[in-house]
C-alpha cells in the first residue's frame, strides 16, 4: 500500500475500467484515504480510549490479491474524564472516578489519566471468491469506554456492494460501581461486559451508501443499584443496567474534487433496551465526517456528533424521568513518513465529548489529546 497520492489523470483512468475494476480502481489512493478516514472516524472515539477501534469506514475496500493485510496504530495520550458511574478502564488498568461520594444530586468531578493506545486489524483475503476474514478491535462508546473485539467476514457481491457480519465481544471490560448511589462509604467496582453481533452492507449498488446494525447484550457482574438507599426490589429493578443495546447507522460518502474532499453524513438510531425501566432509553443522532487531503503527506479529518435520548420510566432516586443530549467534536492530523520513516504515518487527535442529562448525576464528559504511529501492511 503506497502513501503517495496518484494524479487526477490516473484516477480518471481507473474510473473508466468498468464496474468490477471500479472496486479495484479505488485500491490506490482511495484505499489509503479510507484507511486514514476510518481510523480518524474512530479517533472521534478512540482518542479517549485505551484502544483505538477498527476503522468503521463508510466504504469497505477488499484487496485484489489473496493474503494478509491490515494495520497497527500505537501511541499514548492524556484524558480528562467526568463520570459518576465509571470506576475504571480496561479491567482496571486505568482508574477513574472516586470510590467515595457524599452527593448524588450533582454532576461528577473530573479525573485525569495517561493512557496507552493499541489499535489493529488483521485481515486475510481470498481473491478468487472476493471474501475477507478479519480480526480487530473497536471502541463502541467513548463515554462508557465499551472496548470490543470484532471477528468477522466481508463478502464482495459485485455491483450490489459488500456484505459483512461479525461477532462483537468485550476485549477489555470497563469497571462500574456495583451501587453508584452509595453515600459516604467506599463503593465497590464490578465489570461490565457485552457480547453481540454486527451486520453491514457497504457500497450499496456501487454508491457511497452504507447500512450497519449492531445488537449486543450488556452484563454487569454485580448489579446492586439502589441497595444503599434502602429501596425495595421493585425500585431497584428500575435501576438495573443489564440488558440489550441496538444500534442502526445509515451513512453516505461523498467524494469531491477527485477525492480531495470527502464528506460522510451519518444518521444514528439507538435503542437501549435495559432491564431497568428508568435506565432504558432510545433516541436519534447525527454525525458528520470531513476528510481533507492537503498534499501527499498531510491529511486532516474533522468530526462532529449530536444525539439525544429519552428515558422510559420515572427514576426512583430522583422522582422524575431522565433525558440526555450528546455532543462531540474532534480533529485528527495525519502526516506520512515523519522523520523519514516511510512506512509510518504520524497521527495526532484532539477530541471533546459531553453527555448532558436532565438528572445531573448522570452527566459525563471526556477530553483527550493523543499521539500515535500508524503502519499498514
Amino acid at each position: 500500500m503506497h502513501d503517495s497520492v496518484p494524479s487526477q489523470g490516473s484516477m480518471a483512468s481507473a474510473r473508466r475500467q468498468g464496474r468490477r475494476q471500479t472496486h479495484r480502481g479505488h485500491s490506490g489512493m482511495t484505499t489509503h484515504f479510507h484507511s486514514i478516514a476510518g481510523l480518524a472516524r474512530v479517533s472521534v472515539l478512540g482518542g479517549c480510549a485505551l484502544l483505538f477501534g477498527t476503522p468503521a469506514q463508510a466504504v469497505t475496500i477488499i484487496p485484489d490479491k489473496s493474503g494478509f493485510s491490515g494495520y497497527v496504530n500505537v501511541g499514548a495520550g492524556g484524558i480528562e474524564f467526568e463520570s459518576n458511574l465509571l470506576a475504571g478502564l480496561a479491567s482496571g488498568i486505568v482508574d477513574v472516578g472516586d470510590a467515595y461520594t457524599d452527593d448524588i444530586d450533582s454532576s461528577p468531578d473530573s479525573d485525569s489519566a495517561v493512557i496507552p493506545m493499541l489499535n489493529f486489524e488483521l485481515s486475510y483475503t481470498f481473491a478468487e471468491t472476493r471474501t475477507q476474514l478479519y480480526l480487530g478491535n473497536l471502541l463502541e462508546d467513548f463515554l462508557t469506554f465499551d472496548l470490543s473485539a470484532l471477528a468477522g467476514v466481508r463478502q464482495d457481491i459485485g455491483g450490489a456492494g459488500i456484505l459483512g457480519a461479525a461477532l462483537v465481544n468485550t476485549s477489555l471490560s470497563a469497571d462500574v460501581w456495583e451501587d453508584p448511589y452509595q453515600l459516604n462509604e467506599k463503593r465497590k467496582d464490578t465489570e461490565s461486559s457485552s457480547l453481540g453481533y454486527r451486520i453491514s452492507w457497504d457500497r450499496i449498488f456501487n454508491t457511497g451508501l452504507t447500512l450497519q446494525y449492531t445488537s449486543k447484550s450488556v452484563e454487569i457482574d454485580t448489579e446492586r443499584s439502589g441497595e444503599a438507599l434502602g429501596f425495595s426490589k421493585q425500585q431497584r429493578d428500575l435501576l438495573d443496567r443489564n440488558g440489550d443495546l441496538h444500534n442502526l447507522q445509515v451513512s453516505y460518502e461523498f467524494h469531491l474534487a477527485s477525492s480531495r474532499h470527502i464528506l460522510t453524513p451519518r444518521l444514528h438510531y439507538r435503542d437501549a433496551d435495559l432491564d431497568g425501566g428508568a435506565m432504558a432509553n432510545d433516541g436519534y443522532g447525527y454525525s458528520l465526517n470531513y476528510i481533507y487531503t492537503h498534499n501527499q503527506r498531510w491529511r486532516w479529518v474533522f468530526n462532529g456528533l449530536y444525539q439525544n435520548f429519552d428515558y422510559g420510566r420515572i427514576n426512583p432516586v430522583y422522582g422524575s424521568r431522565d433525558s440526555a443530549e450528546r455532543y462531540g467534536i474532534s480533529t485528527t492530523a495525519f502526516y506520512t513518513a515523519p522523520f523519514g520513516w516511510k512506512p509510518w504515518t504520524l497521527n495526532v487527535t484532539a477530541a471533546y465529548f459531553e453527555e448532558e442529562h436532565k438528572l445531573d448525576f448522570y452527566d459525563s464528559s471526556v477530553a483527550a489529546v493523543t499521539v500515535a504511529l500508524l503502519r499498514r501492511f
